[in-house]
């Protein structure tokens, strides 16, 4: 079973994994989220943990489902 960080990092990959695939910076994605892209590429390489809040605007500005970032 993977630890509890070693799960955060998975979720920041598969946030940084989904912007790419939308063509999105992390500029880009930290503006329409109202957060530094600090922020944002804390979050994906597993430095911060976001809100739960966070992560569904996230998903919603991804147009994904919020669990699409949460598979491990």
């Amino acid at each position: 079973m993977a630890s509890f960080d070693e799960n955060f990092k998975k979720l920041g990959k598969n946030i940084a994994k989904y912007r790419k695939e939308t063509g999105l910076t992390q500029l880009q994605l930290a503006i329409k989220l109202g957060v530094t892209r600090e922020h944002l590429s804390h979050i994906e390489v597993g430095i911060k943990r976001p809100s739960v809040e966070l992560l569904f605007s996230i998903a919603k500005s991804l147009n994904i489902e919020p669990y699409r970032l949460m598979e491990l």
